[in-house]
């Protein structure tokens, strides 16, 4: 058995969902992948909150089956979010000498405070390479999966936008009345976040499966994305547009110092010429070397966990 694969085998990937897609096709590659808590109802969800406010003791009577077997792990991956410092203790009580991750895959002011993992003596690790210098991070690259393959349909429209409103509903809907006076055809499936902007109600879409962005994306000729105000990290975009051959059009301007940027592929709002945007999502999109985009699969990003001063968590 290979280093690689050996590691693999005694490694244990937490997530809130084990259903979501990404915890489903890491499992396809080799990872344990476990659900952190055992259900995720509304019911379940007020006792776990209940729990967790009043600091209440037999937190394993919440988590998941994987606790049965946590003695046997070497490392443990899990996702940052305010439910996991319980989890992470409880861990480390379990298993005093096994590795402990704390994934970011959202910027830490957004996620969870680092002093709520105090006394577990946990590693942290963030996609987002702003966070790192400012928190002391170790950095990762954010991951997406080769060997995914879209359907093959009819383009339908020339730029496609998922995600949440985030406070960029504004932005959002600027961008999609300049696309539409400008007959660029789009669709915009904005969900709100927290408190619903009674302004844009109507704007608003319920959430979709990530089956259902993949079906949109199969569609679409460019992917549009918009982070957050002082982000610094890849969202999950600029990695469908890469890994599906899809042209991207983002406000990020620290893309033009990714491997992958190619000004062919690429249109950055804020900087390229707008009235050029029909003349750029005409053009054909320029393929980008697989080696680059092997940099952002799963198995690379997981592989680095276990690379010591190499140039990823050297950032």
């Amino acid at each position: 058995m290979s280093s690689k694969n050996s590691k693999k085998d005694s490694c244990l990937f937490l997530w809130l969902n084990s259903n979501e897609f990404h915890a489903i096709e890491a499992s396809k590659r080799g990872v344990t992948v476990g659900q952190m808590y055992t259900q995720s109802g509304t019911f379940f969800r007020l006792i776990r909150r209940l729990f967790l406010m009043l600091h209440l003791p037999s937190i394993s009577l919440l988590l998941n089956s994987w606790k049965k077997n946590i003695k046997f792990y070497d490392t443990v991956i899990i996702h940052a979010s305010q439910l996991a410092p319980p989890v992470v203790k409880y861990i480390r009580k379990k298993n005093p000498d096994i590795r402990i991750i704390v994934w970011f895959w959202n910027p830490v002011d957004k996620c969870v405070p680092l002093d709520k993992f105090s006394g577990t003596n946990c590693e942290f690790w963030s996609f987002d390479e702003k966070d790192c210098k400012s928190y002391g991070l170790r950095y990762n690259s954010q991951y997406y999966f080769k060997g995914l393959k879209l359907e093959n349909r009819k383009i339908e429209y020339d730029v496609f936008f998922v995600g949440g409103d985030k406070g960029r509903i504004n932005e959002l809907i600027e961008i999609q009345s300049w696309l539409n006076n400008n007959l660029v055809t789009n669709y915009f499936h904005i969900t709100p976040t927290k408190k619903i902007n009674e302004k844009y109600r109507d704007v608003y879409k319920e959430r979709i499966p990530y089956s259902k962005v993949l079906e949109y994306i199969s569609k679409s000729n460019a992917i549009l994305d918009i982070v957050s105000e002082n982000q610094n990290g890849l969202t999950l975009r600029p990695l469908e547009a890469l890994f599906f051959n899809k042209k991207l059009i983002t406000n990020d301007r620290n893309i033009i110092y990714k491997d992958f940027y190619r000004k062919e592929n690429i249109f950055i709002l804020g900087t390229d010429d707008i009235d050029y945007l029909p003349e750029f999502l005409n053009e054909p999109f320029i393929p980008v070397d697989l080696n680059v985009r092997n940099n952002y699969d799963f198995d690379t990003w997981i592989s680095r966990f276990f690379v010591e001063n190499n140039e990823f968590n050297n950032k």
